[in-house]
């Protein structure tokens, strides 16, 4: 170092834990205050026993922020889920918080809050209510690989695709003109009923908890896969059976479940 040169000190309490998940994400979980005062991109940030702030200038985005006193806000705030027993927002905060789960909230003159929902549940059900101004926002997506090796579309553009191929945007090439349904559409680019692509989107986020059993995972592939390649009819006769056969399913499961058997029933 430079005879002269002046740097920040860095301090890691005792106790401190820090993990990088698998997508290349920082979690950091400490016993006392939490104090930020660089921008960055975080999983979890926890603080144990006291409080998290974010200072003047700098901007977070977080899975999920929970400590046990406060998460005060000077710079900016972009997360999935708050929990604290208080969320104070400075004058010049801006919060972008989709779920919060707090006691008490202070809300600066200035402060900007986007979201604060109390529960996942009732986002959920926001969201299906208004499907259609959701549908019809800018998509930002890429095609991945599905766990059978093809390349699938994500749901949430199937509306667009098939609007494209109605307008004659899109070749069909390989053959593909012999699956086309009497719409006149390949069946992977029809579009999805809204509550058969939220139910996808449950299940697919099940499929990636890791402990789950080799039955279990059967299962919930088989019922993403009638989704996925629309095949409606064999999903309506076979999709109580399947979710019978799941012991002890979770949240993600069970609104699946909900979403499914209400779409058929009023259908």
């Amino acid at each position: 170092m430079p005879e002269g040169s002046e740097s920040a000190t860095m301090i890691i309490p005792q106790g401190t834990e820090i993990a990088v998940d698998a997508h290349g994400q920082l979690s950091i979980r400490t016993p006392g205050n939490l104090v930020l005062q660089n921008s960055g991109s975080f999983a979890t940030l926890e603080s144990v026993h006291g409080s998290i702030r974010i200072e003047h200038g700098v901007e977070v985005e977080a899975a999920t922020v929970r400590c046990a006193e406060s998460c005060f806000v000077q710079g900016s705030l972009t997360a999935w889920k708050v929990i604290a027993r208080t969320l104070h927002l400075d004058d010049t905060a801006q919060a972008h918080i989709v779920l919060q789960e707090t006691e008490r909230m202070d809300v600066g003159r200035g402060a900007r809050l986007v979201g604060n929902f109390s529960s996942e549940d009732e986002l959920f059900h926001l969201f299906s209510r208004f499907a259609d101004q959701v549908r019809s926002l800018p998509i930002y997506t890429s095609r991945r690989r599905s766990r059978t090796g093809r390349d699938v579309v994500n749901p949430g553009v199937v509306q667009a695709i098939a609007d494209r191929a109605g307008n004659g945007d899109e070749e069909i090439v390989d053959g593909e003109a012999a699956d086309l349904d009497e719409t006149g559409s390949a069946p992977r680019e029809r579009p999805l009923p809204e509550p058969l692509r939220f139910a996808y989107n449950l299940l697919e986020r099940e499929l990636e908890d890791a402990e789950l059993t080799r039955g279990t995972r059967r299962v919930l592939q088989e019922l993403v896969n009638l989704i996925e390649e629309r095949d409606v009819e064999t999903l309506r006769s076979t999709h109580r059976s399947l979710f019978a056969k799941l012991k002890e399913p979770g949240d993600n499961v069970r609104k699946a479940e909900w979403l499914i058997q209400d779409h058929f029933e009023a259908s």
